[in-house]
């Protein structure tokens, strides 16, 4: 398991960021343009291609405008 473990955490992260987005209809470059986190950036984290930075969560939740613990929430299906 190990290593793919974190790749699906990523993944899951990188979709909770882009509903988050979505729901808040924001563009990618709206939120790079809050965060300051470079537009290909985004595209790799919300595809779970990216590992984070604490700091780099940290400015997403601030410009989606949520609490960090939002980011991390498991969605029930």
């Amino acid at each position: 398991m190990g290593e793919d473990k974190y790749k699906l955490e990523l993944s899951e992260l990188g979709k909770r960021i882009r509903s988050i987005r979505k729901r808040k209809d924001l563009t990618q470059l709206d939120l790079e343009l809050t965060s300051g986190i470079n537009n290909g950036d985004i595209s790799r984290i919300e595809n779970g291609q990216k590992n984070l930075e604490f700091i780099t969560i940290v400015k997403l939740a601030d410009a989606l405008g949520v609490e960090l613990y939002e980011l991390f929430k498991k969605v029930k299906e």
